[in-house]
């Protein structure tokens, strides 16, 4: 067991009442100028009361225990931070939500924005400690509200994502930690002379604990405990059918950049990274299965054209496209529109930049990551993870938004909820729409219910865990698909946040970085866990290391779950493991692919309604999004 200090400041003392005004209500209707909780009355029934946080006529004064109505003590809490801190200069709100609970303090100012720390009222319910979660943020500033967005270097290097060179920051963790220990020393001394309760000033240590590594599984039952090496030695686990062609789409002007991709798949030209499609992926990549089209441009009739070149190759063609970067907003457009035309036509292509392919050394290593994508594109499966215990079914959801308009003209939100089907193994298998809403509720949860209630019915696995990474409402959908399964259905609900607010140090490693596969319990059922971090075998520091992962665990059909720790570490493993199925690379981001592939096919679906494309069935595809 080792200690990781987190992002958490306890106060001193955790005895403290806090007092509030509260009446019966005295009708039906619920006002806005009043809060409402359940409290016990007289009788010893729960009712709804009226809360003020202020003296009122006919309310009586009230104190509340710091464990008892949460929600309550926060927003009490929240009132004397904030009062605290506007007696001291450089802090700041940021927004006007309702339930903002957040005080910003810059510790420094840069020409593009503001270095600070946030801070908001936190209960740790592991800990049963109340105290302020906080954490280095740097906030762009906007000359108008109509400015787009553009994340520059100097933006990335103020916010600890570059080094000063411009590469990734393998100080992220030091650099994070100069801040909030900046903060510490200089901030909460003065807060803490406002304030009655006095706050800690020393990160609080939870104990944590470390998960097993990845072990892939290629070919023949051979296993690695890497992807890279594994598959140099190994053969892939599924190979792509025999009769896969490839067929290269490039402008004439372009030819002999095409040429390099092409010479560079084959292995030709960096056999040192790159070994080649045949021998990397056991693929025929040799003229007999490659042709190539020189177009003067990439126009719609052009487009149409190719395609049905394409399909009268073969059944199994992977067209390689080569474009401009997505720099400007015309080749941004041009990339979505070419995957949004090729995907309609249920083809997956790979869409190459002809910047990345000019620059030898950016393309020697990418050469590895681009041969992955397309085999995976043809069908090929180059390796699964090895699960805990047995092989169970897991459903990735994910969801967008979109705007349309309505009969009358007006806009509206419409959800697309999808699933992206794996198994704890890893292996990619589908991908299905569960829901589109937009101005009906009701049928929307009704499509959602029946949809995954199919899914679960339709496999022959007994053990399903669905993965999220916002909560789906128990009484509106997951009860309702426990009554359409079989009883014997041992069903797991998590939502997993690559956003969550938590971060933490290891005081005892290079760096402060916490190992690889490191958790910690922060809730009932809540874990931070670090889906990347040191290897316990080789201590260095070569890129940036993210922050952890929140893990929820949502709902359990068999409510004995709940306090299985064991039954929990078993899911967190598989979790970690399904981070190392990623077929997108083999350094892709650290995410379970169950939300990672979902995460993709939400930026695509946002991105094809940006520029106005048409909606596409994107059920039952090969892995097109990578």
């Amino acid at each position: 067991m080792r200690e990781i200090k987190i992002n958490f400041l306890p106060f001193e003392k955790q005895d403290f009442e806090v007092t509030i005004y509260r009446r019966e209500p005295t009708s039906n209707e619920f006002l806005d100028e009043y809060d409402y909780y359940d409290f016990k009355n007289e009788s010893g029934e729960f009712v709804k009361y009226e809360v003020s946080y202020r003296p009122i006529e006919g309310f009586s004064e009230y104190k509340l225990l710091p464990y008892t109505q949460p929600g309550i003590v926060c927003k009490k809490i929240y009132e004397y931070l904030l009062l605290a801190s506007t007696k001291i200069p450089n802090s700041f709100l940021k927004g006007d939500k309702k339930y903002n609970r957040r005080i910003y303090f810059q510790i420094e100012k840069h020409p593009k924005g503001k270095k600070s720390i946030w801070m908001e009222p936190y209960f740790l319910k592991s800990q049963g400690k109340w105290g302020v979660l906080f954490d280095f943020s740097f906030l762009v500033d906007f000359e108008s509200e109509n400015e787009k967005f553009k994340l520059d270097k100097d933006i990335l290097v103020a916010s600890g994502t570059l080094n000063e060179r411009g590469g990734s920051n393998t100080d992220y963790y030091l650099y994070k930690h100069s801040y909030i220990d900046a903060f510490i020393k200089s901030y909460i001394p003065r807060l803490n002379k406002e304030l009655e309760n006095q706050i800690s000033t020393t990160l609080l240590s939870l104990p944590s604990y470390l998960l097993n590594s990845k072990t892939y599984i290629f070919g023949n039952g051979l296993m690695s405990n890497s992807s890279f090496l594994g598959l140099t030695k190994n053969p892939p686990l599924e190979a792509a059918p025999s009769n896969t062609k490839f067929h290269f789409i490039y402008k004439k002007e372009d030819r002999t950049i095409a040429v390099s991709l092409l010479q560079g798949l084959r292995g030709e030209s960096s056999p040192n990274t790159f070994s080649g499609m045949n021998k990397m992926f056991r693929i025929d990549f040799s003229n007999s299965c490659i042709t190539g089209s020189a177009i003067a441009g990439f126009t719609e009739d052009v487009i149409s054209k190719e395609i049905q070149h394409i399909k009268g190759l073969g059944t199994n063609v992977v067209p390689i496209i080569i474009t401009n970067s997505k720099k400007d907003l015309e080749d941004d457009e041009l990339y979505y529109r070419l995957k949004h035309r090729f995907t309609k036509d249920k083809i997956p292509c790979q869409v190459v930049t002809k910047e990345l392919v000019k620059n030898e050394y950016s393309l020697r290593y990418s050469l590895s990551n681009i041969g992955l994508q397309i085999f995976a594109k043809a069908g090929g499966k180059p390796w699964k993870m090895k699960p805990v215990d047995s092989e169970y079914l897991i459903i990735g959801i994910g969801q967008s938004y979109t705007m349309e308009k309505n009969d009358e003209g007006n806009l509206v939100k419409k959800n697309l909820t999808y699933s992206v089907l794996t198994d704890s193994s890893g292996i990619f298998k589908d991908i299905q729409v569960l829901g589109e809403g937009l101005e009906n509720e009701e049928s929307y949860y009704n499509q959602l219910i029946a949809n995954i209630s199919a899914i679960i019915n339709s496999t022959s696995h007994r053990k399903i865990s669905i993965h999220a990474p916002f909560r789906i409402s128990k009484s509106k959908v997951i009860d309702k698909v426990v009554k359409n399964i079989s009883t014997e259905v041992e069903l797991s609900v998590l939502v997993i946040n690559s956003k969550n607010d938590f971060f933490g140090f290891d005081y005892a490693n290079n760096g402060l970085v916490p190992f690889e596969s490191t958790f910690l319990k922060v809730g009932y059922n809540e874990y931070v866990v670090w889906f990347e971090g040191l290897q316990l075998n080789n201590p260095k520091i070569t890129k940036r290391f993210g922050r952890p992962l929140s893990i929820k665990f949502w709902y359990f059909s068999d409510p004995k779950y709940n306090s299985d720790n064991s039954y929990k570490e078993r899911l967190l493993q598989d979790c970690i493991n399904l981070s190392g199925a990623n077929w997108r690379g083999f350094k892709a981001k650290q995410l379970p692919v169950s939300v990672f592939y979902c995460q993709q096919i939400s930026e695509f679906i946002g991105k094809f309604q940006e520029y106005h494309l048409s909606h596409i069935d994107i059920n039952n595809l090969k892995p097109w999004f990578l």
